[in-house]
């Protein structure tokens, strides 16, 4: 299958912003680096954190700077498709680093609530990452992974690393897989990760959680 086969894409959104909403190109950009959060108290935290506000288009995606450099954040509705469209439409607009920050739940019994994890890889349990080339396996930037266990060590906050479980269908979780996974290195298990790291595969996005 070809781009041009798809009915639609991340082109026509762009193209519906600048012709229908009447955004000036200027406007229709967002910063390289960008947090992708999935919840009203986290897009608030982050946005006091980056002195952000929002963009003009949306209510949802705001821009401020961390440091001196420019920077996004942006709150996806939960789960998989939802986010893909999400971090689709943000790199039509400039985004190339991408940190998603959210909730979990633990596959360990030794894992607490309010622990941190920083996921290697992810085992694909949803129907939107076989859509952007069936990993088996899909992984999270090296690079970015790495700054991020560093930013935790350097500020004392205790994490775990390891494999995430994504899952979109939580009223079927069993237990027999969750503690299959368990034994082959999954910590944790979530709706988006997967598909995030698929889709960053083939847009060429950095991206880790």
């Amino acid at each position: 299958m070809t781009a041009d086969d798809f009915v639609v894409r991340p082109e026509d959104f762009l193209r519906y912003m600048r012709r229908t909403l009447h955004v000036p190109a200027a406007e229709a950009r967002l910063p390289p680096d960008a947090v992708l959060v999935f919840g009203g108290g986290d897009l608030a935290a982050f946005r006091r954190r980056l002195r952000a506000r929002p963009v003009r288009w949306s209510r949802w995606t705001c821009a401020g700077s961390s440091g001196g450099r420019p920077v996004a954040v942006a709150r996806a509705p939960i789960g998989a498709p939802a986010t893909a469209l999400t971090v689709e439409e943000a790199a039509i607009l400039g985004v190339r680093r991408l940190v998603s920050f959210g909730a979990c739940g633990s596959l360990r019994e030794d894992r607490r609530i309010g622990d941190g994890v920083i996921p290697t890889f992810a085992v694909p349990d949803e129907g939107t990452s076989r859509h952007y080339g069936r990993p088996a396996r899909p992984r999270p930037d090296a690079s970015l992974r790495r700054a991020l266990a560093a930013a935790c060590g350097a500020r004392s906050v205790p994490y775990s690393e390891g494999g995430v479980w994504t899952m979109d269908a939580p009223y079927r979780e069993s237990r027999s897989r969750a503690r299959n996974l368990a034994k082959r290195g999954g910590v944790a298990v979530d709706m988006e990760a997967s598909a995030i790291y698929a889709l960053a595969c083939v847009r060429r996005l950095r991206a880790a959680s």
